[in-house]
């Protein structure tokens, strides 16, 4: 099953390059294509987002010498996770 599966992704990842064709055409070519840098990156981005307005909605709470600290551990924290994650 797992090579069938390699078969496939080998297959889509060096498939001859469509042009032309119509918008949607090119598009769907373009999300099947990238799809493995697409889905994570589009999940990043998400919890990003939520962690900003996590944190928009914890300083509306607290007094603005409480918020920078957190917010700079918590940014250097996740400078670390994700550096090990990588290596």
């Amino acid at each position: 099953m797992q090579e069938k599966w390699r078969g496939k992704i080998a297959a889509a990842m060096e498939g001859p390059v469509k042009t032309g064709g119509s918008r949607t055409g090119r598009l769907k070519h373009f999300a099947e294509k990238y799809a493995m840098f697409i889905l994570p990156f589009i999940t990043v981005l998400r919890e990003g987002i939520e962690a900003i307005v996590f944190v928009a909605g914890v300083s509306f709470s607290a007094t603005a010498k409480s918020v920078p600290l957190p917010v700079v551990i918590g940014l250097l924290c996740g400078i670390v996770v994700g550096y090990l994650l990588y290596k």
